[in-house]
């Protein structure tokens, strides 16, 4: 995680200071739509099954207001499952949903005349719901938490952005970091149901190579 955050501030700082000189585009827009998804299935030591995939979808549009720097707005929906299914009747697993909206600057870096570094940074408000259950039919018992979040914050993301020909890309983000306040709204259902409330700031940083997301960009 040290190395993940000091990696992001430093090319973070880089990315603003270096200066650029060359069209990557032939126009002053673009739009672009990231995708991803994954379906696996795991057996387990005890004979079980493990069941994890992930969908992410996300439209976007930016506009150049000088060479190599452009404002880009968008949003996104994002949903992945994990369950467990044991031999016996038992079972367990969560569900997450995410909905997305975001503004910001984007700045491209040359690695190679077909190889940039994208470094964006910007607002953004998201979304959540977290959803846990567990189930022994045999006990009659169920364990029910639902969790439902709104987060607005400031965000910055590292990525690599690969030009094909002038008009299109390809874009892979690697490193996501969030400053964010958040609003949490709780229901845990068990033998009682119970009801929380709370609120506070957080930060984080994630890598997405786990889970890798291509984005298909067109320029005009």
């Amino acid at each position: 995680m040290k190395k993940f955050l000091i990696l992001f501030v430093c090319l973070g700082i880089y990315s603003v200071c270096q200066e650029v000189n060359a069209q990557i585009s032939q126009g002053n827009q673009s739009v672009g739509l990231e995708f991803g998804w994954s379906d696996r299935s795991v057996d387990l030591f005890d004979e079980g099954t493990q069941q994890d995939n992930y969908f992410i979808l996300m439209p976007s549009y930016s506009y150049f207001i000088k060479d190599r720097l452009s404002v880009i707005g968008g949003g996104s929906f994002y949903k992945r499952n994990n369950k467990r299914i044991n031999q016996n009747p038992n079972s367990s697993g969560w569900e997450r949903k995410e909905l997305e909206v975001f503004v910001g600057v984007r700045k491209y870096i040359e690695i190679s005349p077909k190889l940039f570094m994208l470094a964006t940074y910007g607002l953004e408000y998201l979304w959540t719901d977290n959803l846990v259950e567990s189930v022994v039919p045999n006990e009659e018992w169920l364990y029910s938490s639902q969790q439902k979040i709104n987060q607005l914050g400031l965000f910055g993301n590292l990525g690599l952005a690969y030009f094909p020909s002038e008009k299109f890309s390809f874009e892979l983000i690697f490193i996501e970091g969030q400053f964010f306040s958040f609003y949490n709204k709780s229901n845990v259902s068990a033998q009682n149901t119970n009801n929380y409330q709370n609120n506070g700031w957080g930060f984080e940083v994630d890598g997405f190579l786990d889970q890798p997301s291509l984005a298909v960009r067109y320029y005009f």
